[in-house]
């Protein structure tokens, strides 16, 4: 790996992944409307599998993709299927209720429920440090979720949005320990050429998902270069994410990568007019400060 070791690489590809999250999340809220979730969903995996598989076949071939067994085949499709399909559409309709970086914060608390999953269903022991990171992460959840802004919730109500937040971190921390044992066969890359076109067919076929192509089109050459967009930063956070899993383990990779709403906060103030109160500020300084003493 040269100067950099495997887990700091991991470390590094993590935060990455992070970042370019933010960026989606933003550009997911300023595409609907007239696109809906699932449309933006749909197109965003299916143009970003479609690149991914066309590079790996291009420069690996297929081997590595057809000498991956059934098992992992099957995990990497429930584990997308679960992350997509559920986690990142729950995300972006909770984001049009309860803001971006409300919505990003309360949605990236899944490195705890990943932790919790990890414990019960791998055997992985739950440390003082995770303990204590785990509060203090929640206590700042706590002042996040309590500052409600008198502006008239959108899309749905605030706790049914607060709700949908929640179920997108509990499909996210599902799909990363489904995520470990495929990544113990294959690379990132492969990894994610087989997660992203599988998605983006999944999300193609449910009826939310029809006419997306016809809006699209009918957006002009705007929307279509904005989805273009957020196909290639999907591309980049995908694949960045499943090196992070890959080379730093899963308790660094989900803990690094919800360093997101740390860039969502600039990026819906500069970009979408969001206003958060000191207390939500507050909330938000403390959830990442619970976010660093678990990554300690």
């Amino acid at each position: 790996m040269g100067l950099v070791s495997e887990p700091g690489l991991g470390a590094l590809c993590a935060l990455g992944s992070g970042a370019a999250w933010a960026v989606i999340g933003l550009q997911a809220r300023q595409l609907s409307p007239p696109l809906n979730s699932i449309s933006i969903n749909a197109l965003r995996t299916s143009l970003s599998g479609a690149l991914l598989l066309a590079w790996v076949i291009l420069t690996r071939g297929t081997g590595e993709l057809l000498a991956m067994s059934p098992g992992a085949f099957v995990l990497l499709v429930l584990s997308i299927a679960i992350a997509t399909g559920i986690g990142d559409t729950a995300f972006f309709e909770s984001s049009r209720s309860i803001g971006l970086a409300r919505a990003m914060t309360v949605s990236t608390t899944y490195p705890l429920l990943a932790t919790v999953l990890a414990a019960v269903l791998l055997g992985e022991l739950v440390s003082v440090r995770v303990a204590v990171g785990s509060l203090v992460t929640l206590a700042g959840l706590v002042l996040i979720v309590s500052a409600r802004t008198d502006a008239a919730p959108v899309h749905l109500g605030y706790r049914l949005g607060l709700a949908v937040a929640m179920l997108a971190a509990l499909a996210w921390a599902v799909s990363v320990i489904m995520l470990r044992s495929p990544l113990r066969e294959m690379g990132p890359l492969t990894a994610q050429a087989v997660r992203l076109p599988v998605a983006g067919a999944l999300l193609s076929l449910t009826p939310w998902a029809r006419g997306g192509v016809t809006r699209l089109r009918a957006g002009g050459r705007a929307l279509m270069v904005q989805m273009g967009a957020v196909g290639l930063f999907t591309t980049a956070s995908s694949i960045l994410y499943v090196a992070g899993i890959k080379y730093a383990g899963v308790a660094v990779a989900t803990v690094l990568s919800s360093t997101a709403p740390m860039f969502a906060i600039p990026l819906g103030a500069l970009f979408l007019g969001e206003r958060l109160t000191p207390q939500a500020v507050a909330g938000v300084v403390v959830t990442v400060a619970g976010i660093g003493i678990l990554q300690l």
